[in-house]
């Protein structure tokens, strides 16, 4: 079994919310929660109790599992038995194109 990623949670959380346009206030509301709490599982300060992860997966239509972060593994072995497969040129191709977000990232 793998353990829960609390980063990923709050990096998943604040994705979910933010991709539906909610405020954290609003979220709360729809889970049972206040707004400071859903902030501060966003910011890593609060670690969320199971019935509340329950109520946010529900509320996203997602897998617990994938809230908490138990697929990078599988995820990340995936995408080297996918590459390991490419053409030279298109191994190259991915590179520049991971560097590229990397750095568009890191600019934020």
């Amino acid at each position: 079994m793998e353990q829960v990623n609390l980063a990923v949670f709050a990096q998943r959380l604040r994705k979910l919310r933010t991709e539906k346009g909610l405020s954290t206030r609003a979220l709360g509301e729809e889970v049972g929660t206040s707004n400071a709490t859903i902030s501060r599982y966003e910011t890593g300060k609060r670690d969320p109790d199971l019935v509340t992860v329950h109520n946010i997966a529900k509320y996203f239509d997602v897998s617990i599992e994938w809230l908490c972060g138990e697929d990078i593994d599988l995820d990340k072995k995936q995408l080297i038995e996918i590459f390991n497969k490419l053409s030279d040129e298109s191994k190259e191709d991915v590179i520049k194109y991971v560097t590229y977000l990397y750095e568009k990232e890191r600019s934020k």
